[in-house]
This record gives structure tokens, sequence and C-alpha cells, in this order.
């Protein structure tokens, strides 16, 4: 029978705490009718419910861990609804429009997230984001009517 030392019971203490600590800031990957759930949660207008899901299809694949890569400006893209470092917010500092670090974006909480993405909406429309531009404006929307 094996016998736990203390400093391996310590080890164990601390990866413990170290996994949970982790384990709040897990990525997350959206069914569509998971997305409009968290949509309508996060309280984005009904009416454009279709546009916003289209924009998060073609910009992050429903992942709200995913990071570009470095424009031509030098800037990234962060998150669920791939918002800009070089507006928005601060790679490694709190920052930019939205006063937030980028890196928040890219967790499972949304509510930061959206947050931005209103306050881009309430200056540029979908117009800011080149997905939406590219795959959704004068385009069939997707299909939200099941969920």
């Amino acid at each position: 029978m094996a016998r736990c030392t203390p400093p391996a019971l310590a080890l164990a203490a601390v990866l413990a705490v170290v996994a949970a600590l982790l384990g709040g800031a897990q990525a997350r990957h959206f069914t569509r009718c998971g997305l409009v759930h968290e949509l309508r949660r996060q309280a984005f207008p009904t009416d454009k419910l279709r546009d916003w899901v289209c924009l998060v299809e073609s910009e992050s694949g429903r992942e709200t861990s995913i990071k570009s890569r470095q424009n031509k400006d030098g800037s990234y893209d962060y998150g669920l609804f791939q918002i800009n470092s070089r507006y928005w917010c601060g790679i490694g500092k709190v920052g930019g429009d939205c006063k937030m670090k980028c890196e928040d974006l890219l967790n499972d909480d949304i509510s930061d997230d959206s947050r931005c993405a209103k306050k881009i909406y309430a200056r540029h429309k979908f117009l800011a984001w080149n997905g939406w531009k590219s795959k959704c404006r004068d385009k069939r929307l997707p299909d939200i009517s099941k969920c």
C-alpha cells in the first residue's frame, strides 16, 4: 500500500486548485440552438438574431477560444465575435473602447463579449465584421426557427 507523504499531498492539493481554476476558463463550442439560447439570454434583439448567428458562425465557427492570425495592421481578433485588439480591447491589459483585456474574450463566459459586441454594433452596425459582410449581408441567413 502506497503512502502519501506531506509533499505529495501538498502537490495534489495545488494541482486540484489549478485544475479548478482552469476549469472555469475553458472554451466553449456552441451548437446553433445553444448559441441562439445564449444570445437571447444576453438580451440580443430578437429581430437581429439571425444576423448575429450568421456573424458568429462566419467569424468564429461558434467557438469562444478562437484568436485570429495577426492582421495586416498587427492586431488580432478574439473570441466568439472576433473582436479586434486595435480598437476594442487591450492585449495583456485592460484597454480599448470596451475597456477589457482581449484574453477575457477567449473563455466560455460571453457576457463581456456580448457587451463589447453590442457596443461595436451601436457604432458600426454589422459592417464592423468582415465575416458578416462577406457571408451574411444580402445572403440567406441561418434558420433558427426550431430553436
